[in-house]
């Protein structure tokens, strides 16, 4: 995938059908942070604080600001002013009169990604290949993976495995942030593609033999050493992406 474009400081909303991604760096300036920290929320103030660590702390408020700043954008509305209301299991969401816009955020090391679209579900996911050793990824593997999922892992070249467990893992993840259950949905019911280079699918359920063929999955990557995969309640149009910079905030 060739990088992608630096934002203009003007997108409208997804339209129906579209689906937006966009990457931000978590790593920002002092004097951006400080912009970010601005627009949140007392209660996300608040968590910020209950953070030790610096870069905790950090990450929070640029992922959160920089949400913040691109969902002003497509409702129109100061960051500040964005309420977001959290589903049963702590799936974030805008309330009426903006809760068409469907959105979903994921982050891991340095690097965010957020995905956008209407009127239907959505979940991504993104995670960072810090080179597991082949012990714990299998053991990881065996523990959450379906048996089919684990058997595909096993069966692929141990160099492409790295990428594979990753694959499946995000759109494992993105599948589950779609329907809103987190890590409470058990990972080996229901199964993926596990191949790198395959596309990005769900397969089956074991609770409805029809789920599979109502969900999208996408292959996302951001660059560098870093995997991602989104899943969407339909089929799209297109898929833009988009590099997240600050002139988004002036």
């Amino acid at each position: 995938m060739c990088p992608w474009p630096s934002s203009p400081s003007y997108i409208p909303a997804p339209a129906p059908g579209d689906i937006h991604v966009w990457q931000a760096s978590l790593v920002q300036p002092a004097s951006l942070l400080q912009g970010l920290e601005q627009v949140l929320s007392p209660d996300e103030r608040g968590r910020v604080s209950r953070f030790r660590r610096d870069i905790i702390r950090h990450r929070f408020i640029v992922a959160r600001g920089v949400l913040r700043y691109i969902l002003g954008r497509y409702v129109s509305r100061p960051p500040q002013d964005i309420v977001f209301q959290y589903a049963e299991y702590g799936k974030p969401e805008l309330g009426p009169p903006d809760m068409t816009l469907q959105f979903n955020v994921s982050h891991s090391h340095d690097l965010a990604l957020y995905a956008f679209t209407r009127n239907h579900s959505i979940g991504v996911d993104i995670e960072y290949l810090n080179r597991r050793s082949v012990m714990d990824r299998m053991k990881i593997a065996r523990r959450f993976f379906s048996d089919m999922e684990y058997d595909a892992l096993c069966a692929l070249p141990q160099s492409k495995q790295d990428r594979a467990f990753l694959a499946c893992w995000t759109r494992k993840e993105a599948f589950i942030k779609a329907i809103g259950q987190g890590l409470s949905c058990p990972l080996d019911q229901f199964d993926v593609t596990v191949d790198p280079d395959r596309s990005a699918a769900l397969l089956s359920t074991r609770w409805d033999a029809a789920e599979a063929a109502r969900w999208t999955m996408v292959t996302l990557d951001p660059g560098g050493d870093y995997i991602g995969a989104l899943a969407v309640e339909r089929e799209y149009k297109q898929v833009q992406y988009w590099t997240w910079h600050d002139k988004v905030m002036r």
